[in-house]
C-alpha cells in the first residue's frame, strides 16, 4: 500500500507539473477561473433572456445545479482521454510510463485526480456565481448533508470510471478518439438529464439515460441539495430508493469500465498500437 501511495503520489504531481507549470501561478489561477466563470455567464445570459417567459424558475436551479456538477464528466472523460494521445504524440512517452513500475492504471489515476481537483474548483465557482448572480440559492438548515455526500461520492467514481474507460480505449485509437471523448460528454449532457429532464426523452434514449448513473447522480444532488428534483418519473422515487439506484448502477458501471479498460489495454498492446503516432 506504500508503494502504491508512492506511486500515485508520483503520478499526481507530475500532472500538477504538466498542467500548471507552462506559466507563473497567478496567471494559471486566472486561467484556471476563467473558463468556469465564462460557463457560468452563459448560462446566466440564457436565463435572463427567457426569465420574463419562465413559469418554474425553481427547474432553472435545478438545471443550473446539473450543470455545476457536470463539469466532473467534462473534465475526467476529455481529460483522461487526451492524456493518452498527449503521452503519446505530443511527449512520446507513453510507451515508456507503460513499462515503468508504476503501471498504466495508478498512472491514470493520480494524473486523473488533478483533473478531478480542476473540476472541483470549477463546480464551486459556477455555485458561487449561481449564488450571488442568479440567487439560485438553498437553506442550510434544510440540506440532507449526508445523503449529498454519499450522491457526491458515488457520482465522482462513476466519473473518474468513465474516465478509465475513455482511456483504455484512447489506447487503441488514434488522435481522433479526443473527438470521441468530447462526443460522449456532450452525450451525457443530453441522455442523464442535465439541460431538461429525462423524462422528455424519446422511448430508447430514455431506457438509455435511465441505465447510466450519472441520471441517478443528477437527481439525487438536486434532491438533496435544493429539495427538489427535475424529473416527475424519479421525483415519485423515495430518496432510499434512488440512492439505491445510484449505488446499483454506479457499481455495475464501475464494474463494466473497469473490465473494458482491461480489455481496450489488451487489444492495443496485442495489435502494436501503444506507441502508434499519427505525426499530427
Amino acid at each position: 500500500m506504500r508503494a502504491f501511495a508512492a506511486r500515485l503520489r508520483t503520478a499526481a504531481w507530475l500532472g500538477w507539473q504538466i498542467e500548471s507549470n507552462w506559466t507563473d501561478p497567478f496567471l494559471f489561477v486566472i486561467y484556471g477561473l476563467l473558463r468556469p466563470l465564462a460557463t457560468a455567464f452563459i448560462i446566466v445570459g440564457m436565463y435572463w433572456a427567457v426569465a420574463g417567459q419562465a413559469t418554474r424558475p425553481e427547474l432553472f436551479a435545478a438545471f443550473y445545479v446539473a450543470n455545476a456538477f457536470h463539469v466532473y464528466v467534462t473534465n475526467l472523460v476529455v481529460g483522461m482521454g487526451w492524456l493518452i494521445v498527449e503521452e503519446r504524440e505530443d511527449y512520446e512517452t507513453l510507451k515508456y510510463v507503460y513499462t515503468s513500475p508504476i503501471g498504466m492504471f495508478t498512472y491514470l489515476a493520480g494524473r486523473g485526480s488533478v483533473k478531478l481537483a480542476l473540476g472541483t474548483v470549477s463546480m464551486l465557482v459556477t455555485l458561487v456565481v449561481g449564488w450571488f448572480a442568479l440567487g439560485i440559492r438553498w437553506d442550510w438548515a434544510q440540506v440532507a448533508w449526508l445523503p449529498l455526500a454519499v450522491s457526491i461520492a458515488l457520482g465522482i467514481v462513476a466519473c473518474v470510471y468513465l474516465g478509465f474507460l475513455v482511456a483504455g480505449a484512447a489506447l487503441l485509437l488514434p488522435r481522433v478518439s479526443i473527438t470521441i471523448n468530447e462526443g460522449l460528454a456532450v452525450a451525457l449532457y443530453l441522455l442523464c438529464g442535465v439541460i431538461f429532464p429525462v423524462d422528455l426523452l424519446p422511448h430508447g434514449l430514455r431506457e438509455v439515460g435511465l441505465s447510466l448513473p450519472f441520471t441517478y447522480w443528477y437527481e439525487a444532488l438536486r434532491r438533496f441539495l435544493l429539495g427538489h428534483g427535475a424529473s416527475a418519473q424519479l421525483g415519485s422515487w423515495s430518496d432510499g430508493t434512488l440512492l439505491a439506484a445510484l449505488a446499483l448502477t454506479t457499481l455495475v458501471f464501475v464494474i463494466l469500465s473497469r473490465w473494458g479498460y482491461g480489455a481496450f489495454e489488451r487489444r492495443a498492446r496485442r495489435l502494436g498500437r501503444l506507441d502508434q503516432g499519427t505525426l499530427f
